[in-house]
């Protein structure tokens, strides 16, 4: 009776670990697996929300390499089933930016790596500067939006050109018609030409380790007209126009002038100075029309200038290109005979000696409104010489004169003697 209940017990002890070893077993989910599908994401400067979908048949973590970007849930169970994460990206208010989320096992050393990109953060406003605030400004966001306005000079056959103000010069690489994105390379526009004034938006962009306004496009262009000489202002008799100590109000013209030349005629305190050479000679006409002067009431009027001459290929050449004409009423202009003894002789052009002229008589012009002007030419074959117009004078005659029956032996210092009025 024993031996039976032994038995029976072994046979239900047997009988338990038969069905403990027929109970549930792990679950089957294949071959070790993680993989996470985009294996990029790309977010605007606003940042935002976007999911990855995961398939791990294992136990898996993820993390991320840059603070701005989070991912929920961080870590999961495995599953035969797609798992869903989402990640979110903060705004961003800099330069573009990447991060990287690698989903792992380190158990089985799987991995799946998403790639997360954001746009750069590009401000809306655009600032404003000359050329040299432009040029100094070496912490200028990349992405900031630079306005300039100023000359086109110096435009090359691919567009470029440089930007010229008063305050210095800047290259511009190319222009588009219209805004385009930070990147988008310019081209050259039918509307833009040498010397015309325009504004240009662009970035600021180091090129061989100087600033350049790259990416830019057109907002304004003002095609360039030579200045109308009858734009100045009227003196009234006598008046004397000092250059050396201001510029005068007078208007340059220029009939011929050469595409790499600045100016033709230019202010300094050595007076207004006419030149058409620029590492060479060029071919040049230029005209500088002074203000205008009424004659109304005058008496005796006379016309006089101060000026010198260099680099002409001789005395003589700088009287063949160089001349004074005058203007009656806005009328035609009229070529002034200016004497020979106006001019430097050879002695006095050798050492650039200051020349004042011989007084011209304006009698004929007594009553109108005149404006003379200084015309300068130079030629590309021949040396381009300089000439500073230092001083202008239209004054009563100091010198008395003859009376119409003179003989020419009067005694002019007889107390009784009387001078044509």
């Amino acid at each position: 009776m024993k031996n039976q209940l032994l038995k029976t017990l072994f046979l239900a002890v047997v009988a338990l670990f038969a069905i403990n070893a027929c109970g549930p077993k792990e679950p089957d989910y294949g071959e070790p697996a993680v993989k996470a599908s985009p294996a990029s994401l790309e977010f605007g400067v606003e940042g935002g929300s976007k999911t990855v979908s995961l398939t791990a048949t294992v136990k898996w973590t993820v993390s991320s390499s840059q603070t701005w970007v989070t991912v929920e849930p961080l870590s999961g169970d495995p599953s035969k089933e797609t798992q869903t994460v989402t990640v979110t990206v903060t705004a961003n208010d800099n330069l573009e930016r990447e991060a990287e989320l690698v989903f792992s096992c380190l158990e089985n050393k799987l991995k799946s790596v998403v790639k997360v990109s954001q746009a750069a953060y590009v401000p809306a406003e655009v600032q404003d500067k000359t050329a040299a605030q432009f040029l100094a400004a070496s912490d200028t966001y990349k992405y900031q939006k630079v306005r300039l306005s100023g000359v086109v000079k110096s435009l090359k056959s691919d567009g470029s050109f440089s930007l010229k103000d008063e305050s210095g010069s800047v290259t511009v690489a190319g222009l588009s018609a219209s805004e385009v994105p930070y990147g988008t390379e310019g081209g050259k526009l039918s509307n833009v030409a040498e010397r015309d004034a325009v504004t240009i938006v662009g970035y600021r962009v180091d090129v061989d380790g100087k600033a350049q306004l790259k990416y830019g496009w057109l907002e304004s262009v003002t095609p360039y007209s030579e200045p109308d000489p009858n734009s100045v202002a009227t003196r009234t008799f006598p008046c004397t126009f000092d250059y050396t100590n201001a510029e005068n109000g007078v208007v340059v013209n220029n009939p011929v002038f050469p595409y790499d030349l600045e100016s033709v005629w230019s202010w300094s305190s050595n007076g207004w100075t006419a030149s058409g050479y620029k590492n060479k000679s060029y071919t040049t006409e230029s005209c500088l029309y002074t203000e205008k002067v009424d004659l109304k009431g005058a008496k005796k009027p006379v016309f006089a200038f101060e000026h010198v001459l260099t680099n002409f290929n001789n005395y003589l050449a700088a009287r063949q290109e160089t001349s004074v004409w005058i203007s009656k009423d806005g009328g035609e202009w009229t070529k002034l005979p200016v004497s020979a003894y106006s001019y430097p002789n050879e002695e006095e052009y050798a050492k650039g000696d200051i020349i004042p002229s011989e007084s011209i008589s304006l009698e004929d012009y007594i009553g109108s409104v005149v404006q003379f002007k200084f015309t300068y030419t130079s030629k590309e074959d021949s040396e381009a010489g300089t000439w500073q117009i230092r001083k202008v004078s239209v004054t009563a005659n100091e010198e008395p004169d003859q009376p119409e029956n003179s003989t020419g032996t009067e005694d002019y210092n007889k107390p009784d003697w009387e001078w044509n009025k």
